[in-house]
């Protein structure tokens, strides 16, 4: 868009601090930062000293399977985004891989013609029978690979390196979910033996010796192939610690954590049962804690939302047979508030650490920084106006999610997003989505 916008008065996140003041917009990206004396816009934008962020990039969710389309799609999906003053998603694989040309043009097609926030893609799950394509698909702008040793799409540890392989020649990122399939598949064949079905029993089979030892095994072919791999998700405090290791030996290893991991704990499954199952599953109190130690010091490099919607009905199903009910829990949304009032209110990181963590970094990590993920002149204009002083209960009533309810039900949170910028254009003012779909750009990766 060629038309001015002038954002005023506003408490402005840059890399070098939070000043007061105001920034111009023109064609869709920052024009001017300064603390006064910008020339009157064609659009004026009071911020009356709300907090002035990077849009958020999330670098993990989940948006489009032709199976589940009823759970979420790109509009849908994007929508939240937009109320959640999420600017730019990574589309991850679940139940639907991206692992051909052909697939990957799919995705890339019912994006453009229907999101209304910027993507990218990681391809996955990759298995060596389809490593051959990654060279096409790196081709097309997408540099990150997702491997897992688990269900839906297993790797072998040997296949991981062959992928990893392939992915340093191409200098591309692979992202490994942690847990170790072995040991997972010996732990539920014994729960099904005894009978036990219920969320205790999901969580008995999933310990933290299982992320622990797929963080061992997994970085220890990453250093040394020589590929920078990140870790999707670290849950435990064992995790932390694998990590840590490899990170001082200066293998090139990333991670992150989701703020359902932040947020519960094992004792919140009394409340909620199958509806929290998640994988790996939520953890004991002292993991949370070290995540949160760990998100501090930067041992965990991002935060990102994990989204994968199911319905209530799906859930419910765990209440018979926690086995036979899908994972993962819809998070798109809240994950700015929640974030903002378990880490920033509750004085465990700073408002740049969160803006580092939920826009800057993820925006290095995957390929498309300075463009995304921070405000400075040259930058796509992709904003949230931020309301840190009112507090709302969060209510399933009230977000944009097709399942209709939340794991945040009744949470008080502050931080919520007042307006959300995309480009330039406001898609979501005062929790109304203002923009219609099909506006939103696949982000091309590794293009000077």
């Amino acid at each position: 868009m060629g038309t001015d916008l002038v954002v005023r008065d506003g408490r402005i996140v840059l890399p070098e601090g939070i000043i007061q003041g105001e920034l111009s917009i023109e064609n869709g990206m920052i024009k001017r930062i300064a603390l006064t004396g910008i020339p009157k816009g064609d659009q004026e934008i009071r911020a009356r000293g709300r907090l002035v962020m990077p849009g958020v990039v999330d670098g993990h969710a989940h948006f489009y399977s032709r199976k589940y389309v009823y759970r979420e799609s790109f509009r849908t999906g994007s929508i939240a985004a937009a109320a959640g003053g999420v600017t730019t998603v990574g589309v991850s694989p679940l139940d639907y891989p991206i692992n051909t040309v052909a697939r990957a043009q799919e995705i890339i097609r019912t994006g453009e013609s229907s999101s209304m926030v910027d993507f990218i893609l990681h391809a996955g799950n990759i298995t060596p029978g389809f490593a051959r394509n990654l060279v096409k698909l790196a081709s097309m702008g997408i540099r990150s690979f997702k491997v897992s040793n688990c269900f839906p799409s297993p790797c072998t540890y040997e296949g991981m390196e062959k992928v990893m392989d392939l992915a340093a020649r191409l200098e591309c990122i692979v992202i490994a979910y942690p847990e170790d399939a072995a040991l997972l598949k010996e732990l539920r064949k014994k729960m099904m033996r005894e009978g036990k079905r219920d969320i205790l029993a999901y969580v008995q089979g999933h310990p933290p010796e299982a992320e622990e030892r797929g963080i061992t095994r997994i970085s220890e072919l990453a250093s040394r192939v020589g590929c920078p791999v990140h870790i999707a998700p670290v849950t435990t405090a064992s995790g932390c610690r694998a990590v840590s290791k490899f990170k001082e030996m200066r293998s090139r290893i990333t991670s992150e954590t989701c703020p359902h991991y932040l947020t519960f704990t094992l004792k919140d499954l009394e409340r909620l049962g199958a509806r929290l199952k998640v994988a790996p599953p939520v953890r004991e109190a002292d993991d949370r804690s070290a995540l949160w130690e760990a998100v501090e010091s930067g041992l965990i490099d991002i935060i990102t939302s994990g989204h994968a919607p199911t319905t209530r009905a799906e859930k419910e199903m765990g209440k018979i047979n926690v086995w036979g009910t899908p994972s993962g829990v819809p998070s798109l949304e809240t994950m700015l508030p929640v974030m903002f009032t378990e880490g920033v209110v509750k004085g465990r990181i700073t408002v740049e650490r969160l803006v580092a963590l939920l826009s800057s970094r993820p925006a290095q990590l995957f390929g498309i920084y300075p463009r995304k993920g921070v405000i400075r002149e040259g930058s796509d204009a992709d904003l949230v106006l931020l309301d840190v002083r009112n507090e709302m209960r969060i209510r399933a009533e009230n977000l944009h999610y097709p399942v209709e309810w939340t794991p945040y039900e009744g949470m008080r949170v502050r931080g919520i997003p007042f307006m959300t910028l995309s480009r330039g254009e406001v898609i979501m003012r005062e929790g109304i989505v203002e923009s219609s779909g099909g506006r939103g750009k696949f982000l091309k990766r590794g293009e000077s």
